[in-house]
This record gives C-alpha cells, structure tokens and sequence, in this order.
C-alpha cells in the first residue's frame, strides 16, 4: 500500500472519517489538560494548583470508569438490537455512578480517600475536597456522552460528533479565560471550566441525535428491564477500564510520598496530558477498528491503516522529545512550563514518545477482542497490567523516591506497553477475513 492511498482509496477516506472526529471527542480531556494547565502554570503556586487539579480529575475519572466502554457497547449492539434496552442500560450505570460520587465525596468516605489512599494534608487536601464538591456530577455527564456520540458514530453522523467536541472545547476555554480574569483560584478555574463545559456539550449531543435515539415504534414494557446479555458483554470491558481509570489516582497517590510530591505529580499530569494531545488519532482506533468490521471491511486493511496512523505518531513524538528548538516552544513557549517542572515534564514525555506503535498495537486486539463479542480475555489482560503497575510503584517507592518524574512516566509506559502484548497473546488466536 502505498501512503498516497490514504487520500484516494475509497476504504482510507472511510477510515479517515471515523477516526478523525471519533479521535478528537474521545482525546478532548487530553487536549484540555495542557491549555487548562497553561492557565494554573501562571498562579503563585503552579505546582499546587496543577496537583489538586489532577487529583480531582483522576479521582472523578476513576468513579465514572464506565464511559470509556460505553461507546464501545453502543457501536457493537445499536443497529441489531433493542435501543431502549441499551438507553435504560447506560442510564442505569450513569445513576449508579452519580450515587457512588455523591457517596465519596459528601460522606466520610472521602476522609479515607483523600487522607488514606492520596496521603493528601494541609492546603492541598482542603482544595482537593472542594474542586470534587463542585464537580461531584462529572461521573453522570460523561457517561451518557459518550453514549450519545457513540449513536452519532453508529449513525454514521461524524458532523455531530465535531459540532458537540468543538462546542465543549470552545467553551472550556471560555470559561476559564473569563475566571482567569475574574481572580478565580486557579484550581477551581480548572475544575469549574471543565464542568461548565460539560453541562453544555452533553446537551448539544443530545439535541443533534435525539433522532436517532428510537426505533419508529417506541415500545415500552418489562423486557427492557432484561439486560442480562448486556451486563455479560459488558462487564469485563468494566474491568478493562478499572486499569486506564485507577492508573493515575494510583501514581498520584505513589508520587504523594516522594520528595517534591508537587513536583512529580504535576510533572507526570503535564507530560501525560501533552502526549496524549499529540497522540490523540491513537484514541480513536479501536472505535473506528469496529464501525470498520461491523461494516464488513477487510481486517488487513484496518490494521494497515492503524499501524500508519501509529508511525506517523512517534515520528511527530520523537520530533517533540529530541528536537530543542520544537520542545522548547511546545513546552516553555506555548505553556508556560519552566525551572524543575519543565525539566521533569520532558523526561515523562520522552518516556511515553516510543509508545504509539505499540498503542496501536494494543488498539488493534483488543478490538478484535471485542468484535468477537467474547470479552473475558479483557479481564486477564488488565490483571497483568494491573501486576506491571504494581510492581513499577512498589519498585519506585522502594529505591526511587527523589525521581518521581522518572517512576511515573515509566510506570505509565511500562504499563501500556505490557498491555499491547498482552492483548497480543489474548487475541492472536481469533481469527478475521483477511
């Protein structure tokens, strides 16, 4: 195949219209995170406020685990299946996960998160607790959005998904310029723009595929309550997400105990967020891989397709990690970040700038996985994940702890890179058409 096909090939335009639009939606947090970033680098207390911020992020990410898989049901069964039993499906993890938000954070509970598992204390603990009251419904939020964008991608209406994406990104940095200038503290700025935003894009996808969201004949009776072959397929893609969900809290809550906590944890959020903007086609493979074979189109040319969207990615990573002149303007210029973080924010990207063959690679699988509609291999590919993270911690906070930058950015590599090869070894005995 040669590169020009991505331009004329009927099969790579395809490709390209899913994976584009579908890439930004699912990356957007990441795209946010370093703008976001850029305006907490410039308060009094950078370090801080970054920190607190990444801490409530995680912790809310963490709690609303299933709407990275949401999509993924969604594509899978909407078109052959009864849509109002996916509608009380979703809208029933949604509740579920706004009653376990409320419970962390407005009981007691959130004493033993916040002091016990994040070893939080003084300023810090108190402005973590807050950014999390005023956030407490992110969980409910993200979960029916990415639901609503997965009918728009099933639906085949791509122009929903940038209208919603871009109209959630635009007012982001609206709102946080608008408190920037109002003297907010900069850890609510974040935290507030964010969930202003959300509040709105999770209406407008609503809105755009409201027609889309019922068969001609809207039947409601008992049957709907039978979500059994749901929960089935679903659970393990749950557990699939525990992983990428508890990851960061459990590197926050690692870095917590090293010296310079503030240092490490910001460095890490900064260098994770930055690579995951430019790596964020990478996020919408595994979306595009089913609409494609739900489709019917060849396995050989999806994972053509990926493999390139990969390499063309750590070419553009490594050009960022080697280049001074490019990772100074990314880096200094454009966000603000010098002194130690900077330092520290570049050794983490450095890290992960292998990665993207091997994203793609795990992109690939897992997918395959999941179009095979057997997602038990999930739940063992992220156990051996969840052991590669473990022993990174426990090896850093054993020997490491005057390098939080270096144990987190390679706890983070670490385990992503296991994952591809697990999801290797999980997948390459189903078989697709070629």
């Amino acid at each position: 195949m040669k590169f020009s096909e991505l331009f004329s090939d009927r099969f790579y335009l395809v490709a390209l219209s899913i994976l584009i639009p579908t890439s930004i939606n699912l990356s957007i947090t990441q795209f946010l995170t370093p703008i976001l970033n850029s305006f907490m680098v410039r308060s009094t207390n950078p370090e801080l406020s970054i920190s607190v911020f990444s801490i409530s992020m995680s912790i809310l990410f963490l709690i609303s685990l299933p709407h990275l898989r949401v999509q993924h049901l969604t594509i899978v069964y909407y078109k052959n299946y009864s849509k109002m039993k996916i509608h009380f499906f979703i809208f029933l993890l949604a509740i579920i996960c706004l009653i376990i938000s409320i419970f962390v954070i407005f009981s007691p509970a959130v004493n033993f998160v916040l002091d016990t598992i994040f070893g939080t204390s003084g300023e810090m603990r108190i402005n973590v607790e807050n950014a999390l009251k005023i956030s407490f419904f992110i969980p409910f939020l993200l979960i029916l959005k990415m639901h609503f964008y997965a009918i728009s991608i099933v639906s085949s209406k791509s122009n929903y998904i940038w209208i919603g994406t871009i109209t959630g990104f635009i007012f982001s940095i609206l709102f946080a310029s608008i408190l920037y200038f109002l003297n907010f503290e900069k850890y609510n700025l974040g935290i507030t723009s964010y969930t202003l935003a959300s509040i709105i894009e999770t209406l407008i996808i609503m809105l755009l595929v409201r027609k889309n969201l019922f068969d001609s004949k809207i039947i409601i009776n008992k049957d709907i309550l039978r979500i059994g072959e749901l929960t089935k397929f679903f659970t393990p893609l749950l557990f699939a997400a525990f992983l990428p969900s508890f990851t960061m809290p459990a590197i926050n809550a690692c870095l917590n105990r090293f010296e310079n906590p503030e240092i490490a944890i910001s460095s890490v959020n900064l260098g994770f967020g930055i690579f995951g903007a430019v790596t964020f086609t990478i996020n919408g493979c595994q979306s595009t891989i089913l609409s494609l074979l739900a489709n019917g189109y060849r396995y050989k040319d999806i994972r053509n397709f990926s493999y390139i969207v990969g390499f063309i990615t750590l070419f553009i990573c490594s050009l960022i990690s080697w280049i001074p002149l490019i990772n100074n303007f990314i880096f200094s210029d454009l966000f603000g970040i010098s002194g130690s973080l900077l330092s520290g924010t570049l050794i983490v990207f450095k890290l992960l700038s292998i990665l993207p063959p091997f994203l793609v690679m795990e992109q690939i699988y897992v997918g395959i996985i999941m179009n095979s509609k057997s997602t038990n291999p999930l739940f063992y590919i992220n156990i051996c994940r969840f052991l590669v993270l473990i022993f990174c911690l426990s090896t850093g906070i054993l020997f490491f702890k005057s390098y939080g930058p270096v144990v987190g950015g390679s706890a983070w590599a670490l385990t992503l890179f296991f994952e591809a090869i697990f999801a290797w070894l999980f997948a390459r005995k189903i078989t697709l058409p070629s």
